[in-house]
């Protein structure tokens, strides 16, 4: 789960530092504008063991700004782009999970039901109003011409498997191309 800073604005946990620590190793100061403030550790740990990015100039230290040469947001997907390489393979969980949000509810039997939906501005609690780079409450996040499900494959597939990445399109292809509930962001009022 993002943490919410002081300023309001997104720390991110690093679940798998040792991707992250590799991946920050490569970056230039072409496509990370506060690399040398990183030399001093781009992670910090608060008294509850939780590890975050650390903040440059109230937000996360791998967010590029706007004026920044490469243009604004994450370098370590400037990176991997840069590389030919999957933005997966590079940043943290909750990072390259986004816009998707995979919730998992264990009933009294043990059987798990999970959900993949969108994350919200309500999820990232106090502030999550506020961030200016938040997308799926637009109507320009449904103008694509590629399916979310296929535009997303790589992190559908990444978070509830191959196998069942597969089933879901099959499904999704069978069924009939009319959209019966639009999302919020387009349904005409």
């Amino acid at each position: 789960m993002p943490i919410q800073s002081p300023s309001g604005l997104v720390q991110c946990p690093i679940p798998t530092p040792p991707q992250v620590e590799k991946a920050a190793a490569r970056l230039t100061d072409d496509q990370w504008q506060f690399r040398k403030r990183a030399r001093q550790g781009f992670t910090k740990t608060d008294k509850a063991g939780v590890t975050t990015t650390r903040l440059a100039d109230g937000a996360c230290i791998f967010l590029n700004r706007p004026g920044f040469h490469r243009g604004a947001g994450c370098a370590l997907h400037v990176g991997a782009l840069d590389a030919g390489e999957r933005f997966i393979d590079w940043k943290p969980d909750v990072c390259w999970q986004l816009p998707l949000r995979l919730q998992e509810h264990t009933d009294d039997y043990g059987h798990v039901t999970s959900t993949i939906r969108e994350w919200k501005r309500r999820d990232w609690g106090d502030g999550g109003d506020e961030f200016h780079w938040w997308c799926t409450e637009s109507p320009d996040a449904f103008v694509g011409r590629v399916p979310t499900y296929r535009y997303l494959r790589d992190e559908l597939s990444e978070m509830i498997g191959g196998r069942i990445y597969d089933l879901l399109v099959t499904q999704l292809e069978a069924r009939p191309k009319k959209t019966l509930l639009p999302h919020p962001a387009v349904r005409r009022r």
